[in-house]
This record gives C-alpha cells, sequence and structure tokens, in this order.
C-alpha cells in the first residue's frame, strides 16, 4: 500500500505543482476546478475531475520556458505528460478503480482524469492518493460516505493553506477572484434534501451543483461538506 501512495501521487504533483506556481509566483491567478461525480443506487459510480488553466495559458506558457524561478524547478511539458502518463497506469492498478481515462490539452493547458469506482470506498481511496501527495492541502479532511438512501461529503479546511495563502500580500490574493471550485453530483433517484446552503439541486432533482470561489474556500467562508437525502 505504500509503495501505491507513492508512486500514484504523481498525478496529483502535476496539480500541486500547478498551484504552487499559481500561489508562489503570483500568475494571473485565473483557473477552474471541476469534479463531476455520477452516483448510482449501489454506491459504485464514476468520477471525472478537470483542472483548466486556459485563462492563464499565456502566462502558464511563459513560466515553462524558464528553466527555474527563485531556486524551484520548473519541469518541461514533456515531463508533465510522462508523470501524468505514468500515474493513470499505476491508478489502473488501484483495487475498486477501473476505465481509467486522461486527456491533456498543453495548448491550453486543461487536464482531465476520470475513472470508474466500485463503491465508496474506492472514491476515498481515490482522494487518499492525491491528498497524502499534495503537500500544500488545502483540506485537512475530505471524506465521502454513502449509506441508505444518504451520500455525504465531509470536509475540514486546512489552516496552513490559509497561511501560506496570506503570506502573497494582498496585492496578489486578490487576484484569484476568478479562480473556482465546481463540483457536481448526480443521482439516480431524486433529491429530497441537501444541506450545503451554497449548493444548488437541479431542476429535476436527480443533481446538486457546488461551485464556490477558491478564496472563499480558503477562508473558510464557504464549504465543500454536503449531505444529500435521496427520495426512498
Amino acid at each position: 500500500m505504500k509503495k501505491v501512495f507513492n508512486e500514484k501521487g504523481k498525478l496529483m504533483r502535476f496539480y500541486g505543482f500547478i498551484c504552487l506556481v499559481l500561489l508562489t509566483f503570483s500568475l494571473s491567478s485565473c483557473f477552474d476546478f471541476v469534479e463531476q461525480i455520477d452516483l448510482k443506487t449501489n454506491g459504485s459510480g464514476h468520477i471525472a475531475a478537470t483542472m483548466n488553466l486556459s485563462k492563464s495559458k499565456t502566462k502558464v506558457a511563459s513560466l515553462l520556458k524558464m528553466k527555474s524561478i527563485k531556486g524551484v524547478r520548473i519541469p518541461s511539458q514533456a515531463e508533465m505528460e510522462k508523470e501524468i502518463k505514468a500515474a493513470v497506469q499505476l491508478l489502473k492498478q488501484t483495487k475498486g478503480i477501473s476505465n481509467v481515462q486522461y486527456q491533456t490539452d498543453f495548448t491550453n493547458y486543461v487536464v482531465k482524469i476520470s475513472c470508474d469506482f466500485s463503491q465508496i470506498e474506492s472514491l476515498n481511496a481515490f482522494s487518499d492518493i492525491l491528498a497524502n501527495r499534495f503537500k500544500t492541502k488545502i483540506s485537512n479532511s475530505n471524506r465521502y460516505y454513502y449509506q441508505g438512501n444518504v451520500f455525504e461529503r465531509k470536509f475540514v479546511a486546512s489552516a496552513d493553506w490559509k497561511t501560506k495563502f496570506n503570506q502573497l500580500g494582498s496585492d496578489n490574493t486578490t487576484q484569484f477572484a476568478d479562480a473556482f471550485y465546481t463540483q457536481i453530483v448526480r443521482f439516480e433517484k431524486p433529491i429530497a434534501a441537501q444541506g450545503n446552503n451554497k449548493a444548488k439541486v437541479a431542476a429535476n432533482k436527480k443533481a446538486v451543483l457546488l461551485k464556490v470561489p477558491f478564496t472563499d474556500l480558503v477562508y473558510g467562508r464557504s464549504s465543500l461538506a454536503n449531505k444529500i437525502t435521496l427520495i426512498k
């Protein structure tokens, strides 16, 4: 298991690199992270995660042409592609995870990873692999639960992330006004109730949309935590 966590973290190092670049070097920090989960009644499902930096593609492209900044080595596009491919191969070996797919667009700087999971614990295993390799965590706790007709995500924001973010200074942190985290969760059954006041239930009552500014997550003004109850 230790080997699995060490090796499969290569994917998160790519995401971590992008976020670290945005935070540390104060780029035009416009990005979107979108997470889509399709959950079946039996607890299996599909997850797709997309990191989209197309709003800042000009500055990201300039950064990648440099070998290092302030002593921090900048990986090449080829190196990032190699790590992503290696991570995907390792994810395919993770118990309960199948149909691992990925797409990379290094013109617009968009990366998408998706897979099927056999049960809710497999989804948590996927999240754990990523979180354990993300050195600057936005969350101290991120866990999914599904029992009966209730789907729940528990989320505790990290004070460490807030501290590091504040070190940028107000002139730089304001640049993150157009950065968002979006989660869409779809179900086979209609939704009876959901507990996040920032989230919205779709018109067909079978999906929940939560879109929050990145800065709201950092400062605890919004949370990804939610408890969604389905109609029996």
